[in-house]
């Protein structure tokens, strides 16, 4: 969120900085508000949000507190294109890489209420914001918090582990991980995924030109391969299953602004 926007939001309610942390791996100008809100946009009166402040703060994670909001108030059209994609056949278990404020398991812990969740969060940080502010007693004993490298838990458990779901959120600071989008860490996520399993990766605002090349570039073996779009933010949809009538389910289904950038089908 732009400063502007973040300003503009700020007078339609009340907003509270509960803890504010340095962050330690970035520059002496750069740190974290761990802030309560209470605003009309977010249709709750008890939001807490992760704001990344470097001379200027936008929002990097936030969650409604009330469990009965299941869709949380940022990354909507992921969470909705995961609900398009599993529907009534929800996921057994799921890997989110990058956690922040935990707002992707917060989501899958309170939507479907089978699914065992496996966040694994590089920043030291964040996995001690999260454990004090962000992660319930409702979420414990279906989530399980690891700090480390992502690359490296993909790495170590491609013969070892299989999910539904791979959700890929690594950022450093305010950037995607360049790491992400490679031909080796696309596969080893390939191999991670269940039979008819679905990989998203947050590309945020990278430039479409680039997420085009890297999708075009891509030679694993997967069903089918997406962009997904919604206003200049951008979402890579790697398909494992390549059942045409899923496919064609899980696309019907996609809400309206939801644009499908570039699908591929692989027979």
């Amino acid at each position: 969120m732009r400063k502007a926007d973040f300003d503009k939001i700020k007078k339609y309610g009340k907003r509270t900085v509960l803890e504010t942390v340095r962050d330690t791996d970035g520059g002496k100008n750069v740190c974290y508000h761990i802030v309560q809100y209470s605003l009309p946009v977010f249709h709750s009166s008890d939001t807490l949000a992760i704001e990344f402040d470097n001379n200027g703060s936008y929002i990097y994670s936030a969650v409604y507190k009330n469990p009965r909001r299941h869709f949380q108030p940022v990354y909507q059209v992921s969470q909705r294109l995961i609900d398009a994609y599993f529907g009534k056949s929800a996921p057994g278990n799921a890997l989110v890489l990058g956690c922040a404020g935990c707002t992707i398991p917060r989501f899958l812990l309170l939507h479907y209420k089978d699914c065992e969740t496996v966040g694994v969060e590089y920043s030291k940080q964040f996995v001690d914001i999260a454990q004090r502010y962000f992660i319930t007693e409702q979420m414990s004993p279906r989530f399980e918090l690891i700090c480390g490298d992502g690359f490296e838990y993909v790495r170590n458990n491609t013969k070892k582990r299989s999910f539904d779901l791979v959700y890929t959120d690594i950022y450093v600071a305010d950037v995607i991980h360049p790491d992400v989008y490679s031909e080796e860490f696309v596969s080893q996520v390939y191999d991670l995924l269940s039979q008819n399993g679905l990989a998203v990766i947050n590309s945020f605002r990278v430039p479409l030109d680039r997420i085009k090349r890297f999708v075009n570039s891509i030679q694993t073996p997967f069903g089918a391969l997406y962009i997904i779009e919604q206003y200049r933010k951008y979402y890579i949809v790697l398909s494992k299953d390549r059942d045409a009538d899923r496919l064609a389910d899980f696309e019907k289904h996609l809400p309206g602004y939801a644009r499908i950038t570039l699908k591929k089908e692989r027979s």
